[in-house]
């Protein structure tokens, strides 16, 4: 070997050597070729004093600071595999209009990272990434939920993620104008109270759980979509009591009637004396007549009762010149006395003229007599039938 050839080349003892070996590793080797490996020029400077044993013996250092450099680099490199899992930070949310994508801390080798997005089973984004990654998509329809599928692919398998989930949908802005309200009419002597729904605006009545009384009763009145009531609320509940039909026999159904005083009774007496001048007794007779009251609910007034009649019989004696006397006719035929003549009046001497002035007229006294002794033996008669009618009455 010429010293020129020792300045280019080291020739090592075999490509299997543990010194080639490790030159290979950090490429110091410029090539391989079996038996010469040429040492890069940088390093054949060392053998520039014409030396091939000094040269030797820079090579043995190259190695010593290679092997050393190749265990610090070792050692990084496990530091490095052993770093935790969790350095790869992924981060995918959902709002009720958005979907949110945040990829941190991921590796940048040459082979890069690729996510694939899928809204609704439809792909809105395939791309490749480096270390970082972030995007927000608008999933359209905020009324309603979105399903989403994320999936990130990083290299090796030790990263895949895949995220998948539905998105809650926005709560609708609605209006506090629904409104609805009733009444319940109370109850009097003829009806039971009745529920009455009144008016409702941008809502609706449900079916209330009674509508006459007598009952509790609830109903519910529902706000129609996007709209509300004042307290936010979609649903508006009324709860109450219907009346049943009011008691007859109480006020105010029971009517105040006012009765009219009662008239005090019709009392009519009557009295009839007879007298017995055979018993020498005198009786009389009271009759007593009374009407009394009854009322007439219906037309409130007092009506006549029919009449009670009583009688009382009072019996007094009474004396004989209380008594009229009646002569009673002699039994037979009598004969009239004979008037006298003129010869007895001639006699007299008393004028026959005087005596139609101053006698009697016997043609006209004898029926007056009659007369007269006739009435006195009826009234006789009729004393004597009234003491006997007034003894049987006794």
């Amino acid at each position: 070997m010429s010293p020129d050839s020792a300045v280019d080349t080291v020739r090592t003892p075999g490509r299997d050597h543990p010194e080639c070996l490790a030159l290979r590793t950090l490429g110091v080797l410029e090539n391989d070729r079996p038996g010469y490996p040429t040492v890069r020029h940088e390093y054949n400077a060392l053998a520039s004093f014409g030396d091939p044993r000094r040269a030797t013996i820079n090579v043995t250092r190259i190695l010593t600071v290679a092997l050393a450099t190749g265990i610090l680099a070792a050692g990084a490199s496990a530091v490095t595999a052993t770093a935790p899992a969790n350095a790869h930070t992924p981060e995918v949310s959902a709002t009720c209009s958005t979907l949110t994508v945040a990829l941190t801390n991921y590796s940048n080798d040459k082979k890069p990272n690729s996510i694939t997005v899928s809204i609704d089973a439809e792909t809105v984004e395939e791309a490749r990434f480096g270390s970082s990654f972030d995007a927000t998509y608008p999933l359209g329809d905020t009324t309603v939920a979105h399903d989403y599928l994320v999936r990130i692919d990083a290299p090796g398998k030790d990263y895949d993620r895949e995220f998948a989930g539905s998105s809650v949908p926005c709560e609708a802005e609605v209006a506090p104008d629904a409104s609805a309200a009733l009444a319940v009419t109370p109850a009097t002597c003829d009806t039971t109270g009745t529920l009455v729904l009144g008016e409702s605006k941008n809502a609706t009545w449900g079916e209330p759980t009674a509508t006459t009384g007598p009952a509790k009763f609830s109903v519910t009145a529902t706000a129609d979509e996007d709209h509300a009531f004042s307290d936010g609320a979609r649903t508006k509940t009324f709860t109450g009591a219907i009346e049943g039909r009011l008691d007859p026999a109480e006020a105010p159904c029971a009517s105040v009637v006012v009765v009219p005083e009662r008239p005090a009774p019709a009392v009519v007496v009557t009295d009839e004396t007879a007298r017995d001048c055979d018993s020498l007794t005198q009786t009389t007779t009271t009759t007593t007549t009374t009407t009394g009251w009854r009322l007439d609910e219906t037309a409130n007034v007092w009506v006549p009762t029919p009449a009670v009649v009583t009688t009382t019989n009072a019996t007094v004696p009474v004396a004989a010149a209380e008594c009229p006397t009646v002569e009673t006719p002699p039994t037979g035929s009598t004969t009239p006395p004979t008037p006298s003549t003129p010869a007895d009046v001639t006699s007299r001497d008393v004028p026959v003229e005087a005596l139609a002035t101053t006698g009697s007229n016997a043609g006209a006294v004898a029926p007056i007599g009659a007369a007269l002794l006739l009435a006195g033996m009826l009234l006789v008669i009729g004393r004597r039938v009234h003491g006997i009618r007034t003894a049987h009455r006794d």
